[in-house]
């Protein structure tokens, strides 16, 4: 495909300073002018603006096809894997949300089962493939020549995706979203697959929803009883 040949084609023509002033100012300087509500402004539609961004640099700059990054072509292997670890982290959530504040447990499920169940069909459409093709399609490609194609892009990813979180105001995000972000980023390095990656993300993200992460992960203007 054009997308998976142009994936690690060279980045001509962006000097690494230049690159790192923009990375800095996208990735640092948004969600920091968000959380200081400098720009008072809800996170979806900020969301939603950098994925046409993202899109369509990757198309005109660099040459790769988006929708060639959709093919759900994934090993078993890879699913499993997917599966396994998500089995054994499960318990590790709920009884860290219990330890943190129990009376969140489920409260949205049992309370506002309508809420969640709106939460659980909008978020992997209109949060989760967007951050996936910001936080790591467009990120692994375009900012390659700084990061190169290891650990320290995936440890870049990971630091960024976190710090995004920042417009939530509390620490919790922070890290629970760089421990996903680091999961993430290497499953998108093994697979190049943004469903595989994305599909991830939402099985956390649905299930922290369930569980009772939800005040900690969406902005209390949005967050109905919150």
């Amino acid at each position: 495909m054009l997308g998976q040949m142009n994936r690690f084609a060279p980045s001509a023509g962006r000097p690494k300073t230049w690159l790192a002033l923009e990375c800095g100012a996208v990735f640092l300087g948004v969600p920091a002018a968000i959380a200081a509500r400098w720009a008072p402004v809800p996170v979806i539609p900020v969301l939603l603006g950098m994925t046409a961004g993202c899109w369509l640099t990757l198309e005109w700059q660099h040459n790769i096809r988006v929708w060639s990054l959709l093919r759900p072509q994934v090993s078993g292997h890879e699913w499993r894997r997917m599966l396994v670890l998500y089995l054994i982290v499960l318990p590790g959530l709920v009884g860290l949300l219990w330890w943190m504040h129990p009376s969140l447990i489920f409260a949205l499920l049992c309370h506002q089962p309508g809420f969640w169940l709106l939460i659980l069909l909008a978020y992997p459409i209109l949060s989760v493939l967007p951050q996936e093709l910001i936080f790591r399609a467009f990120f692994f490609e375009r900012y390659r020549p700084l990061f190169g194609r290891g650990p320290g892009m995936a440890l870049a990813s990971a630091l960024v995706f976190a710090f995004g979180h920042v417009v939530f105001h509390n620490p919790v995000a922070v890290v629970l979203t760089f421990v996903g972000g680091w999961r993430f980023a290497t499953t998108y390095q093994r697979t190049s697959s943004l469903i595989c990656v994305s599909t991830e993300h939402a099985l956390y993200g649905c299930t922290l929803f369930t569980i009772g992460y939800g005040p900690f992960f969406v902005d209390r203007v949005w967050w109905v009883g919150g």
